[in-house]
């Protein structure tokens, strides 16, 4: 089936085709005709002499028979790709040069195929093998490679031509190898290895003495537990290179061999990276399980993409994700560092600080968490140093806000251990220089604008693309298996999470009364009390217990100015404008940046600040526990007498 492309598309990777824009393919009666096409594609921004063009493709001829020739070749190549009709040809043509129109409307395999190579060759990511994106561009380069360049095409004359196809195909093909290499070694290291052994394959076929290639291959093959298969690989390579070199294979190769023949757990570089890479936490050092990893991970796409991004980038060491208590980033940073897990030759480390015993020293929580053995006779801090100081390794701090007075601690590890990068979780900014603030929201549910047309008009397909409401349904099933979303309780569901504004603690919560009342019973509870909202799970750590416990902690870490800001707000339903909120501090602007820093303020829709729909209440309560205080005339306040 022939199906239109609207441009012209020219695919040299491989054997050569050129898809004209009705979906059609063009045919060249010459392969002059191509090469011509083909030379000027390659080379847009440079117009070519007509004499000059006319010497590489005719070098046999006289310099006149050669100006024929050309011409006529030019004309059949505008005839076969439909030039000589377009409004915007692709051809740029004029008495002594002509060049490939970049205005027009075309593809370019090759073109594609080199930005693809360059974007990742020339990326400022932390390591190559650990970008993630690096290695998507790449795969999607080596997809493009169908074969050589002009696959097929031969010139059997000695000429400037012929020398440009050979140069060509060979720059090609070298960069083709690599990206192919540098791919399976990625696969491996990621445990992918049906992808791995394919790329190696490849490989071998491009050069059946790749030995390094063939090493990839028989590893990946014994993980497979396909020994023999690999043994074999192994033995047809060996008489392969005796066969072609009269060698034998390198020792690395014959070590690898032996090692598989013997039946011994492989043990390569990836292998002894894998054995490293687990999440620690403080409570057990071996191969703790990531909190919540029982459940799925549900919103928060984009925050995770970025952390990923920021992973990769050799420019960011400190990652901070802020946000108020049970918006999720505990577990957004635990997503994102499992699935980077791998691509730290030293691991991935936990440090859970919320939960630790006011006794411990921020360095004894850190070493208990490395795993580090206190030794009394030095200081914990350059004990620390010491052993992260050649580490590539991710550590994240969880709950960082617990030890904020100690941000000049983090500071002083990225300085000692040039190759470490942290995530840390915390309801305040640590206020550290190169520290890249990721604000973690609620998730995503209808808003009032538009929730009534989405809840009857919708389908369940629909309503299940919000997270909150694919939370809320996900939850409710496992606590009540028979819960179901229909048209009876979206209504209510929804409402649920406007209330809750997308908090995921808060969703939670609700959704642990399925099995008890209906989801309109929850919300008329949830709207007389917000104490509804507490945790009957026996692992839910303690600042976790309720919403109220949540908000007392967050209370906690206020100063006596920020909180009397927080009290008077609470009567602001839609919030107010950032220059009223200082004019009321009457402490300037420090106060307002103090409190969004600690996840206290909230932006709407309106530009307007304010606090979270649950805390207003909770902040309510505090007003209305206090004595009535009365502003002076010069502005100082005072209670009644």
């Amino acid at each position: 089936m022939i199906r239109p492309t609207k441009r012209l598309e020219l695919c040299f990777l491989g054997a050569p085709h050129v898809i004209l824009p009705d979906g059609k393919q063009a045919h060249f009666v010459v392969a002059n005709s191509l090469m011509l096409l083909t030379y000027l594609a390659m080379d847009v921004l440079n117009p070519q002499r007509r004499d000059e063009l006319a010497a590489m493709i005719y070098p046999d001829h006289t310099e006149k028979q050669a100006s024929v020739n050309l011409r006529q070749t030019l004309l059949r190549l505008r005839r076969a790709i439909g030039d000589n009709t377009r409004s915007q040809p692709y051809l740029l043509i004029s008495q002594s040069a002509m060049q490939f129109n970049t205005a027009s409307s075309y593809w370019l395999d090759v073109a594609e195929f080199e930005v693809k190579i360059a974007t990742a060759q020339h990326h400022r990511h932390r390591r190559l093998q650990a970008c993630r994106d690096c290695m998507t561009q790449l795969a999607q380069a080596v997809a493009l490679y169908r074969g050589d360049f002009l696959e097929g095409v031969i010139l059997y004359h000695d000429s400037r031509m012929s020398d440009w196809l050979e140069a060509t195909r060979n720059d090609l093909r070298q960069k083709v190898v690599w990206a192919l290499h540098t791919l399976a070694s990625y696969y491996l290291q990621r445990q992918q290895f049906d992808e791995s052994t394919a790329c190696a394959a490849q490989l071998l076929r491009m050069d059946t003495l790749d030995e390094e290639a063939l090493r990839i291959e028989m590893e990946a093959l014994t993980i497979k537990k396909q020994r023999n298969l690999a043994m074999q690989r192994y033995h047809e390579f060996k008489a392969r290179l005796l066969a072609t070199l009269d060698v034998v294979p390198e020792p690395e190769t014959i070590e690898l061999a032996q090692a598989i023949r013997s039946g011994q757990p492989m043990e390569s570089l990836q292998g002894k990276k894998q054995h490293k890479d687990t999440l620690l936490t403080l409570q057990d050092f071996s191969a703790a399980a990531l909190p919540g990893i029982l459940t799925p991970f549900i919103g928060h796409q984009a925050e995770l993409t970025q952390i990923t991004k920021l992973l990769s980038s050799q420019d960011y060491r400190l990652i901070t994700l802020i946000g108020p208590g049970g918006v999720g980033k505990t577990r957004l940073a635990m997503r994102a560092a499992a699935d980077d897990a791998l691509a730290w030759n030293d691991g991935v480390w936990l440090s859970l600080l919320g939960d630790t015993s006011a006794s411990y020293t921020l360095e004894d929580t850190l070493m208990n968490a490395l795993g580090i053995k206190i030794n009394d006779s030095r200081h914990r801090r350059y004990q620390i140093y010491d052993f992260l100081r050649d580490k590539e390794m991710l550590l994240v701090l969880d709950n960082f806000e617990s030890q904020i007075e100690r941000a000049d601690f983090v500071k002083s590890l990225l300085d000692h251990a040039p190759r470490l990068k942290i995530i840390a979780t915390s309801r305040q900014r640590l206020g550290i220089r190169g520290e890249q603030v990721i604000l973690v929201r609620g998730l995503d549910f209808p808003r009032q604008s538009n929730g009534d047309a989405i809840i009857q008009n919708g389908s369940e397909s629909e309503w299940m693309k919000y997270g909150a409401v694919q939370l809320f349904v996900e939850h409710a099933r496992c606590i009540n298996p028979a819960f179901s979303l229909n048209a009876q309780n979206i209504a209510a569901i929804v409402d649920i999470c406007q209330q809750v504004d997308g908090l995921p603690l808060g969703i939670e919560l609700a959704a642990d009364w399925t099995n008890v009342f209906s989801c309109q019973e929850i919300m008329e509870h949830l709207k007389q009390n917000v104490d509804i909202l507490k945790n009957f799970r026996r692992d839910a750590p303690p600042r976790h217990v309720s919403l109220r416990v949540v908000f007392d902690y967050s209370w906690r870490l206020l100063s006596p100015e920020e909180r009397q800001v927080v009290k008077k707000l609470s009567v602001c339903k839609n919030g107010v404008a950032a220059e009223f909120i200082i004019q009321m501090s009457k402490a300037g602007p420090g106060l307002l940046s103090s409190l969004t820093d600690k996840s206290m303020l909230q932006e709407f829709p309106t530009g307007n600040l304010g606090l979270h729909p649950l805390l207003r209440p909770y902040a309510a309560e505090k007003l209305a526990q206090e004595p009535v205080i009365e502003e002076g005339d010069d502005g100082s306040y005072s209670h009644p007498s």
